[in-house]
């Protein structure tokens, strides 16, 4: 169904700069997905407020230039390859990490792949690769993230990052919002199971970032409609912001799910999209 509005409209709302407190200091968390859009942003924020991070990444470059990006944060934070779609390779990130920072106190899953086709010719290959690291990744990082809290008697958090295109859908990636559902859910039940640990799990549900994976958005679709994909990125903002969302915005939402701030908030899906998600 289309929408009439007798509202006109209205100039995109600037972004509100923030000055970071020190909520986080002396917490330790890995943030996988790090190296680049909303991962980086987290893991720059968090350290910022006083954290020290471990970010990973399967792009060992891009991990590199992350950390040398963060100017003088770059001391707290530190880098491990991992590779989310390999149970062995998360063990041996989180491993690394707990080794460099003596405990987690918390997790940002960050990380996540989309492909995009027509939904009647999505292939079984697609949903594999998509699943092994959306869900089954993301998963397994919080199940020995949480493990290795719970041996320590450490509370703390999990944030996930899902998707609007987890409640939404969207046709052109049938696997990805399928994936992002199965976070959204297993968030739920995690927050349920780990609540004897207090250890709070939440997830949050971003849409219109100007990241790289909504690049590839822009690229996908302008071959479907025959639009420049600068032209189609333009349109892919919040209705309300009328503007995309800054990956340092949804950063802000992570920190205060993942602090004690946020201890009532449980199991939740948090829509981060700028108002364009109802429920």
């Amino acid at each position: 169904m289309g929408s009439f509005a007798t509202r006109g409209e209205h100039a995109p709302l600037a972004i509100r700069q923030v000055v970071p407190t020190r909520s986080h200091a002396g917490k330790r968390y890995l943030v996988l997905g790090g190296a680049g859009g909303a991962g980086k942003a987290a893991a720059e924020l968090l350290a910022a407020e006083g954290a020290s991070v471990v970010i990973g990444d399967v792009r060992e470059q891009a991990l590199n230039e992350a950390i040398a990006g963060l100017g003088p944060h770059s001391k707290t934070v530190s880098g491990v390859v991992v590779d989310l779609s390999s149970a062995e390779s998360i063990a041996a990130a989180i491993g690394q990490a707990e080794y460099r920072l003596g405990a987690l106190d918390g997790l940002v899953n960050c990380a996540a792949i989309v492909r995009h086709v027509d939904p009647l010719e999505t292939p079984w290959t697609d949903w594999e690769r998509i699943f092994s690291i959306n869900v089954f990744g993301a998963f397994e990082a919080a199940r020995l993230v949480a493990k290795a809290m719970i041996a320590k008697g450490i509370k703390g958090a999990i944030v996930n990052v899902a998707s609007e295109a987890g409640k939404k859908g969207h046709t052109q990636s049938l696997a990805y919002s399928a994936s992002k559902a199965a976070m959204i859910n297993f968030t739920r039940v995690l927050s349920e199971v780990l609540a004897p640990n207090d250890i709070n799990v939440n997830c949050v549900c971003p849409g219109g970032m100007a990241t790289d994976m909504l690049r590839e958005v822009a690229v996908a679709y302008g071959g479907l409609v025959d639009q420049a994909p600068d032209d189609v990125f333009k349109q892919l903002v919040s209705s309300q912001l009328r503007r995309h969302i800054d990956p340092a915005e949804l950063a802000r939402t992570i920190s205060f799910l993942l602090s004690d701030d946020a201890m009532i908030i449980r199991g939740q899906a948090i829509n981060a999209d700028g108002g364009d998600t109802p429920y």
